[in-house]
C-alpha cells in the first residue's frame, strides 16, 4: 500500500480540545450530514498533503499531525448496515506518512482513504463552500452516533456550531461513516485519543 492508491484523504482535527466536522444538508434535504474534513487528492499530493490542503480550504485551519498509538482498518463502506473496524498489526507500519488513525477501502480494493489525527492552533472558520462546522466533544461524538438529535436540540444542549448558512434546526443529524468509526474507537479504545487532547 502506498500513496499511489490513495484517492481521498481526510483528518480528525482537534482545536481547543474539540474535534471539527463539516455539517450540511443531505442530498434529499431530509437530514443534516456530519462529515469529516477532507476530500479528493490532487496531482502528485501525498495523502497528508491532500488532508492539509482540504482542511485549510474547508475550515482555514493549518494542521499538525498527531501520531496515533494504534491504527485501524475498515474494509467496507456499507455504513448503513454495519461498520467493521479493527486494529490490525500490519497497519501499525502502514507506508503512509504520517501514520493515519484509520485506513479504509473505497469501492475498489485498490483505492484507500487514510484519515489522519491532527491538531490546529488556528480558530476554525467555515469556508464559503462549507455550510457549517461542528466542534464536538468526545461525549457528543458518541451521542450523535447513538441517538436521533435535531440541530436545535444539539445547540440548546450546549453544542458548538459555526454557521456559514442558515440551516433548518428541525432536521435530524445523519452521522456519516467516519464519525461512526470515530465513535467506535472512542468507546472501545478510549486511550487512543487521550482526554488531555480531546475533552
Amino acid at each position: 500500500m502506498g500513496d499511489e492508491i490513495v484517492q481521498k484523504a481526510g483528518a480528525f482535527v482537534l482545536s481547543n480540545r474539540r474535534m471539527a466536522f463539516i455539517m450540511g444538508p443531505t442530498e434529499d434535504q431530509s437530514a443534516l450530514a456530519i462529515v469529516r474534513l477532507g476530500g479528493h487528492r490532487e496531482g502528485a499530493e501525498t495523502a497528508w498533503e491532500c488532508s492539509q490542503r482540504e482542511v485549510l480550504e474547508e475550515s482555514r485551519m493549518r494542521i499538525t499531525p498527531i501520531i496515533p498509538t494504534m491504527s485501524f482498518y475498515c474494509p467496507n463502506t456499507i455504513f448503513d448496515i454495519e461498520i467493521r473496524l479493527e486494529p490490525i498489526a500490519e497497519f501499525q507500519n502502514v507506508p503512509i506518512e504520517p501514520r493515519p488513525l484509520i485506513v479504509g477501502h473505497q469501492r475498489s480494493l485498490q483505492a484507500v482513504t487514510p484519515i489522519f489525527l491532527a491538531s490546529s492552533d488556528d480558530e476554525p472558520v467555515p469556508s464559503m463552500e462549507t455550510k457549517a462546522l461542528m466542534l464536538l466533544t468526545r461525549k457528543e461524538v458518541i451521542r450523535l452516533c447513538s441517538e436521533i438529535i435535531t440541530l436545535d436540540e444539539f445547540v440548546s444542549s450546549g453544542g458548538k456550531v459555526l454557521f456559514n448558512h442558515h440551516l433548518d434546526g428541525n432536521l435530524p443529524f445523519k452521522p456519516f461513516g467516519h464519525l461512526m468509526m470515530l465513535s467506535i474507537i472512542l468507546e472501545r479504545y478510549p486511550d487512543v485519543i487521550p482526554n488531555s487532547i480531546f475533552q
